[in-house]
């Protein structure tokens, strides 16, 4: 059984590599018209020299992981943390809590320095880069911190209720399904909160530019409470734009990037984008169909937790609730996949229409140029690889959203 989750897991990561490698040679591909003239030559080499760059540092991120991974299967890392977490406590909640906490520090060894090496090298060398290594070290504190106390109590539910159902399996599921289910809904209306824990939100100051993000709003009867402005500066040039909030309480956050990189005109548009999405009830439909994913989920914990084959095989001494989700990372992968081709189609379908939305009410040349100097100021891929938009793109590419 070792053998076939290890397979599952290697014959994921080689396609997604061959899907890279496909992306990567496709680059020099003659681009569409529509696009061929967004860069000049040298920014286009540029922009050409960025991706290369991503690329293959996502190769080697890739390779580290993997073999990470490979080697705390084969050479005993989690029996050890098993034995250690039964040595310390006899209660499953903590050993399980000690298991996963073990699992969670050794792969935040692991991607600390890539993260680091991303923003400072790569992102720096292009431009992107505007965080300080203080910001860096401060959110990397804040992002441990929040996930030591949330992803800790949500263990400690999922635990307790394995503990008290496992014996009915359909009970199990259903309450393991009703518990993420609840989880990600809280996220959802949360959303604002763990926003303002990372960044800094302004008022957006009385101008021409917010006069007419309110006039677009009233003209859709699109009710909002207060228009930020949010300092992604403080991290990176990228831009941005979002509505978060249910009901009344809805809020438009403007990246100040976003305002600086576009005109007047093309913020309104890109701003008319994003109401679109909430017109039409896009994040609901998200959440949903994420659910369906979460149902999958359940049932194969629930499975994965009725059969000592899958642990035993790897040298635990039977059924460990913390090595039942890493499992859960490995054996999932085929079917993340193909439900992932799925979910970006989905997305994809959404974000034409929000652009369609976006030039009806505002103009198709403002958001035409708004999505064009944005691809333009992040350096995005003009010519993506087919099967690399359909496995990993949640939006169309921009020659195919200029020409819908």
């Amino acid at each position: 059984m070792n053998y076939i989750i290890i397979g599952i897991y290697l014959g994921v990561t080689v396609f997604e590599i061959i899907v890279d490698v496909l992306n990567f040679r496709h680059r020099n591909t003659p681009l569409p018209e529509n696009v061929k003239d967004i860069f000049d030559s040298k920014a286009y080499q540029k922009s050409l020299d960025y991706s290369m760059a991503n690329t293959k540092f996502g190769f080697v991120s890739t390779g580290v992981r993997t073999l990470m991974m490979l080697g705390l299967l084969l050479f005993g890392f989690f029996p050890w943390i098993e034995a250690i977490a039964k040595e310390l406590t006899d209660l499953v909640v903590i050993q399980t809590l000690i298991f996963l906490f073990a699992f969670y520090l050794v792969n935040l060894v692991i991607s600390t320095p890539f993260s680091y090496y991303r923003n400072f090298v790569i992102e720096e060398r292009f431009g992107f880069n505007k965080m300080t290594k203080k910001i860096f070290v401060i959110d990397w504190v804040k992002s441990l911190v929040l996930t030591m106390i949330i992803g800790g109590a949500l263990l400690t539910i999922v635990t307790l209720i394995y503990l008290t159902f496992i014996e009915v399996i359909i009970v199990f599921i259903t309450m393991i399904f009703l518990l993420i289910a609840a989880f990600m809904f809280g996220a959802f209306i949360l959303n604002g909160w763990f926003i303002r824990k990372f960044n800094k939100l302004v008022p957006l100051e009385e101008g021409t530019l917010r006069t007419r993000i309110e006039e677009l709003a009233a003209r859709l009867d699109f009710k909002i409470s207060r228009i930020f402005v949010m300092d992604g500066s403080k991290r990176s040039s990228h831009a941005n734009a979002f509505v978060t909030g249910l009901g009344k309480t809805k809020e438009i956050v403007l990246f100040d990037t976003l305002i600086q990189q576009l005109t007047e005109d093309e913020v309104v548009a890109v701003m008319a984008h994003e109401i679109g999405h909430v017109v039409h009830k896009d994040a609901p439909k998200y959440l949903a169909r994420n659910l369906v994913m979460v149902a999958v989920y359940a049932f194969a914990f629930g499975l994965v937790l009725t059969n000592d084959i899958f642990f035993t095989s790897f040298g635990l001494d039977g059924i460990q609730l913390g090595f039942a989700v890493v499992l859960m990372t490995l054996v999932l992968g085929p079917i993340e996949i193909i439900f992932g081709l799925y979910a970006n189609a989905f997305s994809r379908r959404f974000e034409y229409r929000a652009d369609a939305f976006a030039a009806k009410h505002t103009s198709k040349e403002a958001i035409n140029n708004g999505l064009i100097r944005l691809t333009k100021e992040s350096f995005t891929n003009l010519s993506p690889h087919p099967l690399y938009v359909w496995v990993y793109y949640s939006h169309p590419p921009i020659s195919d959203r200029l020409k819908a």
